[in-house]
């Protein structure tokens, strides 16, 4: 009876972690839960009023770009890293300390143009004042301009 019991708790715990691998696995593999469900573009939706073809529309390109945007937010965060790395290490600007401040200022570069062109192409698929008032919104956020803006947010 005790092997039963012992076989029936160790089944249920093999069950139990089999399910949490594959839930994180496939939380994992689709980007987490808020690509499902896009919370962060409630607000486009309720404040722009937007139909339900623009909603769709606009969460395609949400979601097609969000792979560039974390690929982008790597690439910052690695320039970063590196850049502060070597100015701990030293107490002069060396032409290596040189050339990682021109490559942390090119990767901020590119990130911003690329946020711009999804912006615009985002902005491309509403009316006029909805294009407007998303771009009012938005672009201060894209360009580092906003209070606590970086182009690594993730929130349209």
């Amino acid at each position: 009876m005790k092997k039963l019991v012992i076989l029936g708790c160790v089944a249920v715990l093999a069950g139990g972690a089999a399910f949490f691998l594959m839930r994180t696995h496939k939380l994992a593999a689709t980007g987490g839960p808020l690509l499902d469900t896009l919370p962060e573009l409630a607000w486009v939706r309720t404040d722009l009023g937007l139909t339900d073809a623009q909603f769709t529309k606009v969460s395609a390109l949400h979601v097609a770009y969000r792979p560039k945007c974390v690929e982008m937010c790597r690439n910052i965060s690695l320039a970063h890293e590196k850049l502060a790395s070597l100015t701990h290490c030293g107490r002069e600007v060396t032409p290596e300390l040189e050339a990682a401040i021109r490559e942390h200022a090119e990767v901020h570069a590119q990130c911003q143009a690329a946020m711009m062109k999804h912006l615009y192409e985002t902005a491309a698929t509403l009316d006029e004042k909805q294009a407007s008032r998303y771009l009012e919104t938005m672009l201060p956020f894209a360009l580092g301009f906003a209070p606590g803006g970086s182009e690594c947010q993730h929130s349209h």
